[in-house]
This record gives structure tokens, C-alpha cells and sequence, in this order.
């Protein structure tokens, strides 16, 4: 019996797979490029081969085969990952030993969900969700809105989903960890945690309920909060959730941007008017939890927070921290005659939020706006707390045309010279607030030595076509610098003279290395092979049969000449030497040495 990932691998594509997330064209035969979604790029240098079942992103060094894609996209573990590949191919994994930790939170995934269904009935059905469904129809959620956010109710009773869920053998213990019930003050019994209240559900980015927010219908110094949250749980920890992620992914991807608010019904609105690209905050502080979750999906963050004082104070913070970790940042302002917040702006006319989210503002123009509306710069000293913002949030860019930009505009509004504004931007203490510094991959490959280079294109070769074998031979480990190569390279030999691969061995020797390093938990290996297939393959495509040849030719020829120029240098430290001890003779004879040597070097090549 199969392996259930091995059956799923034998079932599913990888491009399949990855298809269902990005959008692949055709790069040769058997293989697809697009532009990772992991990092900035507008030149496509995401790479997946159909044949080898990998893929490789050479912009980021990112890569391996579609459980570590799943990983990567969804923001997930393995398991998890085999769950949903597991899904996509409808193959049933087998009962497991469940840990503890693990199984309470799928007692508590349950419940939340039974929650949910039971919740959702009573909007639609029940004659106590009437003054709900009306409250909903003025705010425009349709029937089709309802579903898509799986929307409810919880009726003015003290123990409804309690008595509900105890008839259905959930444990109290069970109940009050998941934060949907709670204990009543003398201690004695549970009530319900959300009574009267419009029930929104929230969901991880993979899509599982994991809390609610209760909207009042009524607001009495009785009926508590406008909005109320469920407790934080074993599953859900407000500082990773993004409320409608799981529905935003898709059109986050398409359009390469996601819009954050901050609330709820903003997203929801927003998806009224077709704009699905969106994410709520939730009312909390952007975190850089959230924030990474995000940047798996796209490099453009576009605000949306209310234009009061308070909203303008989340926004720097969100925007400050955002920046730190690269991403490119735009605003969108709703002019008060539209209304405070995207769900006005939707309740007026959808098209109206459609034409501003086409056309958002730069961040830098967003400061200016608001320190100068907000600002009399007649006055010394607000005009040099407005200056001493604007040159900390210019400060926050590497790039020098971008800084001497919005310097040249601080110095026009401000009619200070431009001179005074770059020295005062050098002394001005960026005002971070201990803004945590996110370190950037920079995409860059590991420098190589020209022989590294030569051993890295012949081993590529080797592993991905057997026919290349016999260049094995010519590959001496002990000359190579590189760590990672030499560790692969010795691993090839190593299979080869132990007579584990041979050309007739029905496996490809790249699955061989694959499931050993797997074995051993060597990740970065693996990587490291899918990179020299990735590679090799789209050599091959892009040349024919005679100018690969003539690569492999040339590479030789490198090989072939580290011994010589080895025993060059060797002459060149034994001359000096001779020459220092004042040994003529023996300098004289090193040095005819050394012209004979070069010159059957030179004849060689």
C-alpha cells in the first residue's frame, strides 16, 4: 500500500497545484514561469518543471515540490499541507494518533463550526432573527453576502448554544475553552457568551472558524459592547488574524495588492462592490505577524483607516511598521461628504469605492495631506514638528532619488531650503518607536569561484540526465569551495561507486537524492538540487545540442586547468622564498620552471 504523500504526488501535478494559486505560462517543454509570490519582481523568475515535479524560484531561492509550495503559500506546517494536498487529490489519509494539543484544538475547530451552521440557521429562519435580518438588509448584505461570510445570530437567551451543544455530548470543559460559553458569576453553570447579537464569524488564513465578533442590536449600558470578541483560545490569537483573508487570497494575488480597513463590515461592503482584494485589522494594531502573512501574497499594501485622529494614529503605526519590512505602501482617503469609512462609501454608491481603490494615493502624499491640513505653519513650532515628522517618515528610504523627491516637496511646502532640509535629515532621530527591522532576502545567489561555478553547471548535468554521468570523473570535491556543492557532489560519487545508482537504475538519480536528504532532513539540500535541475533544464531548452557541447567543453577545460595553475602558484611562493634567503641559483632555476609551466598552459588551452 502506498504512502499517502506518495499518493498524492502520484495523483497530483505540482503545476496543477500551483496553478490553482498563481497564474503559469509556459517556459519550454514541460516547464511554467511566472512571478513568485513570495517576493517584489516584474521579470518572472518562478520556475516549474513538470517533469522533475519541482519548483524553484530564482529571484528569492525559494523552491522544493507541492507539499513545501502549500507550506510556503498558505502559511502552514506539513501536516496541514498533506491535509489540503490530500483534499485536492480526494485521497483519504488514514487515522492517526492525534497528540493531545492537536486534538483539543480539533474538539475546538468542531465546535466553532457546529456553532457557526447553528447560528446561520437562526438568521435565515428563525422568527427571533427578524430585527436582525432587518438591521442587515438596511446595510445592504444580501442573502448572497450572508453565505459567502457564513453570517448569524444569537437570540437574547442565556443558555441556547450551551444547552445545544451539551445535547450533543461537547463537555463544559470543552465549551469554555473555545470562549462560547462562559461561567456565570456565581460559578455554578455556564451561560452563552454572545446574546442578542449579529454574529460574524472569523477565520485563519486556511479558512477554519476559530472565534466570532457579536454585533449589539441594541446599545443599552445592558447589552454591553457594540462589538464583542471571542477570548483568545489554543486556536485563535487575534495578533494572526486578518478578517477575510481566506476569501481574499485569489484577487490579493491577480491584482498584486490587498486593501486593509478596519473593520468587518468594510470587507464585507467592499465585497458588495466587487472589490474582494481586502483584509480587516479588525479594530487591533497591524501586527508583524499579520504583517508576514500578507507579504506571502503580494508587496503592495494599500490603507484604508478612518480620517479621524484616532484612525491617523493606526495608520502611522501599521504604515511605519509595514515599511520596515519592504513593502510598498498607498493610501486611500474618504473625503467626509463620502462618508467615514468604506462601508459608508458602498452604502452611497459601490462604484464610487470602486473609483477610489483605483486610484490610491503614495504614502508620502498621504503625510503631507494630513500634517498640513492639520497644521498652522505660521507658527515656529508646529512647523518644525511637522518638518521633523515629514524628514523621519523621508528618512525611512534607501533609495536617493526617492528621498531627494520628497525632500524637494518638503522644501516647496515648507519654503525651507532644500541645503537646510538633507543636514537636518541626517540629525532628525527616526521617531520608530523601537519599530522591530525586518531582515530583506536580497535574492542574491551565493558568490562562486569560476571553478564552483564550472563543478555546479557539470554536476546539474549529472543529476538531472544519467546520459551525463561519465563527468563524474572529472569532478575532484577537494577543489571546491563551496559547502553545499561539495556535500552534493561527494553524495553523487558516493551513490555512484557504492553502487546505489547506476545508468540502469530505474529511478532518476535526482529522486534518489531528493529522498535521502528528505530523510535526513536536509532541506536546504534539497533546494539546493531543484535549484541545478531548474537550471540545467532551461539551459537546455534555450540551447541546441552543439552549443551545450561547447559549454560542457568549456567548463572541462576549467577543470582541467586548476592543476596547472595550482602548481603555478606553488612555483610563485617557492620563488619569492629563493629570492628572500638570497638563493640566486635556485630563484634562476624555479623561475625556468615557472615559463615552461605557463607556457604548457597556454598550449593546452
Amino acid at each position: 500500500m502506498l504512502d499517502p504523500k506518495d499518493e498524492i504526488k502520484q495523483r497530483l501535478d505540482v503545476a496543477e497545484v500551483i496553478g490553482r494559486y498563481l497564474q503559469l505560462k509556459p517556459a519550454g517543454s514541460g516547464s511554467f514561469k511566472t512571478c513568485c509570490p513570495f517576493h517584489a519582481e516584474k521579470t518572472p523568475s518562478f520556475y516549474v518543471s513538470i517533469e522533475k515535479q519541482i519548483w524553484h524560484c530564482f529571484g528569492c531561492s525559494k523552491g522544493g515540490d507541492l507539499f513545501s509550495f502549500l507550506m510556503e503559500i498558505e502559511g502552514i506546517d506539513f501536516p496541514r499541507a498533506l491535509e489540503i494536498a490530500a483534499q485536492f487529490a480526494g485521497v483519504k489519509l488514514p487515522e492517526r494518533v492525534i497528540e493531545p494539543d492537536k486534538q483539543e484544538k480539533e474538539i475546538l475547530f468542531e465546535l466553532h463550526v457546529v456553532a457557526q451552521k447553528l447560528f446561520t440557521k437562526i438568521l435565515k429562519d428563525h422568527e427571533r432573527a427578524k430585527d436582525a435580518r432587518e438591521y442587515l438588509k438596511k446595510r445592504g448584505i444580501t442573502d448572497e453576502l450572508i453565505d459567502s461570510f457564513e453570517l448569524g445570530f444569537a437570540p437574547e437567551e442565556w443558555r441556547m448554544l450551551t444547552d445545544f451543544l451539551r445535547k450533543r455530548n461537547y463537555k463544559d470543559s470543552d465549551l469554555i475553552k473555545s470562549g462560547l460559553a462562559k461561567q456565570t458569576q456565581a460559578g455554578d453553570d455556564l451561560i452563552d457568551r454572545f446574546r442578542n447579537r449579529i454574529l460574524i464569524p472569523l477565520f485563519d488564513a486556511q479558512g477554519r472558524i476559530v472565534g466570532f465578533t457579536g454585533r449589539s442590536l441594541v446599545e443599552t449600558d445592558k447589552s454591553g459592547p457594540k462589538y464583542l470578541n471571542s477570548p483568545e483560545t489554543l486556536i485563535y490569537n487575534k495578533r494572526s488574524i486578518l478578517y477575510g483573508l481566506h476569501l481574499a487570497k485569489a484577487e490579493i494575488r491577480r491584482t498584486k495588492s490587498v486593501i486593509i480597513v478596519e473593520g468587518n463590515l468594510d470587507v464585507i461592503a467592499s465585497h458588495k462592490a466587487g472589490v474582494k482584494q481586502i483584509v480587516a485589522s479588525s479594530g487591533t494594531a497591524l501586527t508583524e505577524i499579520q504583517l508576514s502573512i500578507l507579504k506571502k501574497l503580494t508587496n503592495t499594501l494599500i490603507f484604508c483607516f478612518d480620517e479621524d485622529s484616532a484612525g491617523y494614529e493606526a495608520a502611522k503605526r501599521g504604515m511605519d511598521l509595514a515599511q520596515s519590512m519592504g513593502f510598498d505602501l498607498r493610501v486611500i482617503r474618504i473625503t467626509k461628504d463620502l462618508g467615514k469609512d468604506p462601508d459608508d462609501v458602498v452604502q452611497k454608491d459601490p462604484l464610487l469605492w470602486k473609483a477610489l481603490v483605483e486610484k490610491p494615493i503614495h504614502v508620502m502624499q498621504y503625510y503631507f495631506d494630513k500634517e498640513f491640513e492639520k497644521a498652522n505653519m505660521i507658527d515656529v513650532s508646529q512647523k518644525k514638528q511637522v518638518t521633523e515628522l515629514l524628514l523621519s517618515k523621508i528618512g525611512l528610504y534607501t533609495n536617493a532619488i526617492e528621498r531627494e523627491h520628497w525632500l524637494m516637496h518638503l522644501a516647496d511646502r515648507t519654503r525651507l531650503s532644500i541645503e537646510m532640509l538633507r543636514s537636518q535629515l541626517s540629525q532628525v532621530a527616526k521617531k520608530e518607536l523601537d519599530l522591530p527591522k525586518i531582515q530583506q532576502n536580497n535574492g542574491k545567489p551565493p558568490t562562486y569561484s569560476k571553478i564552483d561555478r564550472s563543478i555546479e553547471f557539470l554536476l546539474g548535468l549529472i543529476i538531472e540526465d544519467v546520459a551525463y554521468i561519465s563527468l563524474l570523473d572529472q569532478i575532484n570535491e577537494q577543489i571546491i569551495q563551496n559547502e553545499n556543492l561539495k556535500r552534493i557532489a561527494k553524495k553523487v560519487k558516493l551513490l555512484y561507486t557504492s553502487g546505489e545508482f547506476a545508468i540502469d537504475t530505474p529511478k532518476p538519480l535526482f529522486s534518489i537524492l531528493r529522498e535521502r536528504y528528505s530523510q535526513e532532513g536536509q532541506s536546504d539540500d534539497i533546494n539546493f538540487i531543484d535549484t541545478l535541475l531548474l537550471q540545467t533544464e532551461r539551459l537546455k531548452q534555450e540551447i541546441n545540442e552543439k552549443q551545450l557541447r561547447e559549454e560542457i567543453d568549456s567548463h572541462l577545460q576549467i577543470l582541467k586547468e586548476v592543476p596547472h595553475k595550482q602548481s603555478l602558484l606553488e612555483l610563485e611562493r617557492n620563488i619569492r622564498q629563493a629570492e628572500l634567503s638570497g638563493d640566486k641559483e635556485l630563484a634562476r632555476r624555479l623561475t625556468d620552471q615557472y615559463a615552461q609551466a605557463l607556457q604548457s598552459l597556454i598550449h593546452d588551452h
